[in-house]
């Protein structure tokens, strides 16, 4: 190991193995809604958002008149050379968009404003989940790191008695090497833990914006989420309708844009050398003869298609995790009542009952190390489902929210 890992490892270790140096144990809903305070994906779809709601105003806006001004019979040749023979115009042009255009820009904003909102409600979720479970594995990480400090101090116990015995003549020289041993695979094991409870105290930390180096988590217990009717969209796939929606709005604007516009335009003109004026009016359409915007129509329609088959498989999925979290969460509720019943009871009571038998000789140390073993296998088998139905948890929480 190289001097400049061991050290750090072994320096997280002096502060794991004294006191309780941890700050005050974080709240899952303190983290949660610390969270949402820093998250920089929280901050792109507020403003994903935002901008959506702009485009929704702009949407409704109609086409700015335009006003133009025209010097005719000027600077030329005969009697144009001055400007006595100047016609001066004035005018204002007004397009008038045909074909729904307006409306259905307005159904694409909404429609995309729908969506940028259902996004943020999703990253809302996504955060969640990842914070939960970032939190399950530091409450986990810091479960066995105390299990391993237990560890070695048993083995360092161990060590002392059974180099008592083997001075005293009870045990041969064997058996305070195979305790040396041990007390170097459970030091080895420590410092392993140990790094393991760093590298999740940092996740959470990067996650909530904490800068706290001593990082805890709180309580095991999470909470359940509320039930929902099984026939319930979850939020992934009202998401998913919401995209279908803004697809289908983007075919509507694709064929509205297919029809011509019309621009109606008035105006004065005045004639310098009579002093008369006269008023002037004019329509322009244009003529749809090479430009009918098929291609935007047929991409639209494909999009439409596209994401009609993600609504789909996005169906597929939800319902596919949601039963799945249902499951694992299942288990892992059965694998936690067995383990922290009787099982641990037992496995308590004969590491205790072996340690008592080898110091007065009735056991040897292999079937006490036999023991211990069991006992600490117990421990981090609970350990393991305890996080295992955090994690279901937090699944079936993202899968079924609204």
């Amino acid at each position: 190991m190289p001097k400049s890992l061991g050290a750090l490892l072994c320096a997280g270790m002096l502060v794991l193995s004294g006191q309780p140096a941890f700050a005050e144990p974080v709240s899952l809903s303190a983290a949660l809604a610390r969270g949402q305070d820093v998250s920089p994906r929280l901050a792109a779809a507020r403003a994903e958002l935002k901008a959506a709601e702009g485009r929704a105003i702009q949407a409704g806006v109609r086409p700015n008149p335009t006003l133009s001004a025209e010097v005719e019979n000027f600077s030329g040749t005969g009697p144009y050379q001055r400007f006595g023979q100047t016609e001066t115009t004035v005018a204002v042009s007004q397009p008038f968009e045909l074909g729904g255009k307006r409306r259905a820009r307005k159904q694409v904003a909404a429609a995309e404003r729908e969506f940028a909102a259902l996004a943020l409600r999703q990253a809302e979720a996504d955060l969640t989940y990842d914070i939960t479970t970032a939190y399950a594995e530091l409450r986990a990480a810091a479960d066995r790191a105390e299990l391993a400090r237990s560890v070695e101090r048993r083995a360092v116990d161990l060590v002392r008695i059974a180099q008592t015995l083997v001075d005293v003549g009870r045990d041969p020289p064997l058996t305070g090497l195979r305790a040396d041993a041990l007390l170097a695979e459970a030091r080895a094991e420590n410092l392993r833990v140990a790094a393991e409870l760093l590298s999740a105290r940092q996740r959470l930390a990067l996650l909530i914006g904490s800068e706290d180096s001593e990082l805890s988590a709180g309580s095991r217990d999470l909470p359940v989420p509320p039930a929902v009717p099984a026939a319930a969209p979850s939020l992934g796939e009202r998401l998913a309708a919401a995209e279908r929606d803004a697809a289908a709005a983007r075919v509507g604007l694709a064929q509205a844009e297919a029809v011509p516009d019309i621009t109606a335009s008035g105006g004065v003109r005045n004639f310098r050398e009579s002093r008369d004026t006269a008023f002037i009016v004019g329509v322009s359409i244009p003529l749809p003869l090479f430009d009918r915007n098929r291609g935007n129509i047929a991409a639209a329609r494909a999009g439409g298609e596209a994401a009609a088959a993600r609504l789909a498989q996005t169906r597929l999925d939800t319902r596919f995790a949601r039963r799945d979290a249902e499951l694992s969460l299942a288990a892992a509720n059965e694998r936690v009542s067995a383990l922290s019943g009787a099982g641990l009871f037992q496995a308590s009571e004969a590491a205790r009952l072996a340690e008592t038998g080898y110091q007065q000789g009735k056991f040897t140390l292999v079937e006490l190390i036999d023991a211990q073993a069991a006992l600490t296998g117990a421990h981090l088998k609970l350990i393991e489902a305890e996080l295992d139905r955090a994690r279901a948890l937090a699944a079936l929480g993202r899968a079924t929210a609204q």
